[in-house]
């Protein structure tokens, strides 16, 4: 369904749709520190689509992943950054919390969604190279606190 406003209103929305998916990961990171949702169009429609259904279940599933990874130490040749074991294993129960929030009928908050992505996605984090076991869950605690969506983050 396009938007109302005719073909300039059409062209004005895909070419914020076009920004949003070329600078997802910037806008992720952003939404991550904190950045207001309100701070441009941008980061609006990001935390839209990052918010919804199939975002949740994928991180869900990836938070899954690394637990049964974690749990199976004798996991076959894979080019994927093992998570650490340990920091996994401690942390557990903060992540098996979190998926049921991503996975329930509940909205969340975008800072969460996108603090749980970086964790996931970027190498150096707590959950691939933690500085301590604990840090792991500290952030899990920090990404399950901002996933509220009574926390005004936004």
């Amino acid at each position: 369904m396009a938007p109302p406003g005719g073909p300039a209103r059409w062209l004005m929305w895909a070419r914020l749709g076009m920004i949003v998916w070329w600078q997802a990961a910037k806008l992720d990171r952003e939404l991550a520190a904190g950045v207001s949702l309100r701070a441009s169009d941008a980061h609006a429609l990001r935390a839209l689509r990052i918010t919804g259904r199939r975002r949740r279940y994928s991180l869900a599933q990836g938070l899954a992943r690394v637990v049964r990874s974690a749990s199976n130490p004798k996991t076959g040749f894979t080019a994927a950054v093992p998570p650490d074991r340990r920091a996994v294993l401690a942390a557990r129960p903060v992540i098996e919390a979190i998926e049921r929030l991503l996975l329930g009928p509940e909205p969340v908050a975008a800072r969460g969604v996108a603090m749980l992505g970086e964790l996931l996605t970027e190498p150096t984090s707590p959950l691939y190279r933690p500085p301590d076991p604990a840090a792991l869950a500290s952030r899990l605690r920090a990404a399950a606190a901002a996933l509220e969506p009574g926390i005004r983050w936004e």
